[in-house]
Order: C-alpha cells, then sequence, then structure tokens
C-alpha cells in the first residue's frame, strides 16, 4: 500500500457507475492528487462507459460487493475506497470490515442509523490497522454534519444540535409516457422506510427509541420558526461523540405541510400492518397536493441542509445557525457524490488522517471542506466571498 500521504492515491469507488458514485468519480478522474480511478459497479458494461468518458485516468472493474474474495482482491490494490453501493445496512459493515483488513482508508454515504452503530463498532478494529474511515460522508449525512461542527465551534458548550434538510416532491420521480403516476424509486422506498421504521434519537444525554415524523419546531438566527419532522439519520448518532455534552440531537425535515400530512398518513398505514414500505411508496405518489401551492407555503427556514446548536457563550445562552452559501445543488447526485470527492481529495492530500471510524465530524476539516466544496459549484465564487455563514443570536 501507498504510505506516503502526499504521493498520488489510487481510488475505488463501488457503485461507481451509479447516480452518487458517478459525480464522485468525475471530480476524481480530475484531480491531480489521484493516480487512478477505478469505476467498480455491477453494471460491468456502464462501468467501462463512463470510465472511458473519465479519459485516461479512468479504469472499470466489474465487482459485486457480495463477493467477498473479489471484494478483498480489489481493495488491495487501492489506497482509497469509496463506497457507494448498498443497501448500506447489508453491506456496510461488510464492505468496511474488508477495507480494514487490506489497510485501505475509507469513505462512505451511509444515510442509515442501523449500519452507522454497527461501523462505529469497527474503531478500535480500524485504530490498530492504522485504517481512517468516514462514514456518512455525503449531503445529509455530510454537509451537514461539518456544518454542524461550525455551529458547535461558536459554543463554549452545545446542549442541542440539529441538522435539517429539505424534503421536497419536486424531487420525486416523472410519470412516463403512458402512465398515470410514476413508478416508486429505491430513493423513495428509502425514505418511506425511515419515516415507518423504528428509529434512534440522541435525547437527555443517550440514545433512545423512537419513530420517525414526530413534529417539533425549529428556529433559525434571524430567519424565524417553522415545523419541522424528525428523521431517522446517523447524524444524531455521531455528532455526540464530537460534543460529549450534547442532551440532543436530532436531525429533521423541513418541508410544506402538505407533503408531510401525506406521508404520515402512509406511514401510519404501514404501522398498521396494511401496507408494505413497497406498496406504500407507489401510494405516496398517488397522493395530491404534494407540492407548490397546494401543500402549502414553502417553509420559511433556510432552503438546504443547515445546522442549528444551542448552548452557551461567555456565560450567555446562544442559538448558532450555520448553511452553506455556495455549494453544488442541482440534483442529489451532486449534492452527495460531490461532498464524498471532495473529502476523499482531502484524504488523498494527508489532510484526512485520523485512524478509525468517525463521523464526518471527526476527521475532516469543515473550513476546508466548504471552501473546497463551492469549487464544484454551478459558479464558482470569487476570491474572498463567504462560501458559509455562521449567525448567532442571544436567547432567554
Amino acid at each position: 500500500m501507498n504510505t506516503n500521504h502526499t504521493a498520488s492515491k489510487r481510488v475505488l469507488v463501488t457503485g461507481g457507475a451509479g447516480e452518487m458514485g458517478a459525480y464522485a468519480c468525475r471530480v476524481l478522474a480530475q484531480a491531480d492528487t489521484v493516480a487512478q480511478v477505478v469505476v467498480a459497479d455491477r453494471d460491468d458494461e456502464k462501468a467501462a462507459k463512463l470510465a472511458i468518458d473519465l479519459g485516461p485516468k479512468a479504469t472499470s472493474l466489474a465487482l459485486d460487493i457480495a463477493d467477498s474474495d473479489a471484494l478483498s482482491a480489489a481493495l488491495t490494490e487501492v489506497d482509497i475506497v469509496l463506497n457507494c453501493a448498498g443497501p448500506f445496512y447489508r453491506f456496510g459493515r461488510e464492505v468496511l470490515s474488508a477495507a480494514i483488513a487490506a489497510g485501505t482508508d475509507y469513505l462512505d454515504i451511509c444515510d442509515d442509523w442501523e449500519p452507522t452503530l454497527e461501523m462505529l463498532e469497527l474503531d478500535d478494529a480500524a485504530r490498530a490497522a492504522g485504517v481512517t474511515a468516514v462514514i456518512g460522508m455525503g449531503a445529509s449525512p455530510g454537509t451537514s454534519n461539518l456544518l454542524a461542527v461550525l455551529a458547535m465551534d461558536e459554543c463554549d458548550t452545545v446542549d442541542r444540535v440539529y441538522t435539517s434538510w429539505r424534503a421536497s416532491a419536486a424531487h420525486f420521480p416523472r410519470a412516463g409516457e403512458g402512465q398515470e403516476f410514476p413508478d416508486a424509486t429505491a430513493a423513495i422506498e428509502h425514505w418511506v422506510h425511515n419515516c415507518t421504521e423504528p428509529i434512534k434519537l440522541w435525547r437527555d444525554g443517550g440514545l433512545v427509541d423512537a419513530y420517525g415524523l414526530e413534529e417539533t419546531t425549529l428556529t433559525y438566527p434571524g430567519i424565524g420558526t417553522d415545523p419541522v419532522w424528525v428523521c431517522g439519520h446517523p447524524e444524531p448518532l455521531t455528532l455526540p461523540r464530537f460534543r460529549p455534552e450534547v442532551r440532543e440531537s436530532l436531525n429533521v425535515m423541513s418541508a410544506r405541510r402538505g407533503l408531510m400530512d401525506a406521508i404520515t398518513r402512509i406511514a401510519g398505514r404501514v404501522r398498521s400492518g396494511e401496507l408494505d414500505v413497497r406498496q406504500a411508496s407507489d401510494e405516496l405518489l398517488r397522493q395530491p397536493n404534494l407540492s407548490g401551492r397546494d401543500a402549502g407555503p414553502s417553509p420559511a427556514l433556510p432552503s438546504n441542509i443547515f445546522a442549528i446548536a444551542e448552548g452557551t457563550k461567555d456565560g450567555q445562552r446562544v442559538r448558532v445557525g450555520a448553511q452553506a452559501l455556495v455549494q453544488p445543488e442541482r440534483n442529489m447526485g451532486e449534492m452527495t457524490g460531490i461532498p464524498l470527492a471532495v473529502a476523499a481529495l482531502m484524504a488523498a492530500r494527508g489532510e484526512v488522517h485520523q485512524p478509525g471510524v468517525h463521523g464526518p465530524e471527526g476527521a475532516i476539516d469543515p473550513k476546508t471542506f466548504f471552501h473546497d466544496l463551492a469549487q464544484y459549484a454551478d459558479v464558482p465564487p470569487a476570491d474572498g466571498v463567504p462560501v458559509y455563514e455562521v449567525v448567532t443570536e442571544a436567547i432567554d
């Protein structure tokens, strides 16, 4: 393995031909610190086509991560693996374990709470092997965690930390020709699963059992207060490891009320046994008033990912909000795959080297990350233009 942290790296991307992985591969193939990008995917034809498009640095590999021998062999040939192949509840721990055995640094886009806890259990093994593993390095989790760090860094002590993302029917699939309703995608099924199955939250200084879609309110400094709905995500499980004094950590969704009323009705039918997740996903796409004015007013909170920390500063209670001002955000592929690639390039430059298994907040410098991420926006910022904001207000 390459142990020189400043030398050009060989990077393998599992699920590299998929929606998220392909964006990561494109960024990596253009970077001076990357010598080779291996586009690894079960769809070898699609992987080969992408590798050709990416140019001479890229090669393709037909790889099914369920084949443990093939996975191990592939990992011994590279310095860093980016895992974009799900489902993470099935393969997250498996791929990370193989990376640790191979001595290969690891990053992924896992957004499930269950495998997050399973992969955190491998922390001692990763430390012993000298492997740095960053789990959940996409949009939310990922960008959201690093915004939370910016907010928490403004506090002497932190009581509560919230990460939030916008749920919108605008991201739903469209009906094809001859269809009255669109077919549910894996992303829709995943969202329905998160909203209907038991989840873990961080409350009263520890993990507690809960369900998603609990309604609460958040206040963003200088903007105002709006309803949000709890989601089962990794951020609440990893952020308290970074700031152990945190008493409450939640990941929440902001959205038009019509959309959340619809998913809440559907979730009730799943929990009663009337529908399974697949049926519920199809039923959701048949509901009226999911978007636009028919779904209610647009949320007053920031339109994209943001974080809020509440705590103390110089003896005063404060609330701190943080959001990115410049970032790639045309679609979920960009918003997930590009942050992953930016973090991988930081690792390739030797800027991410903390052996063990971490959430993004435990290994990634947020200021460097947001500066680098902004360069991949549709319109990169001019020198000196802020790429993120951190705003603070005093609270009673």
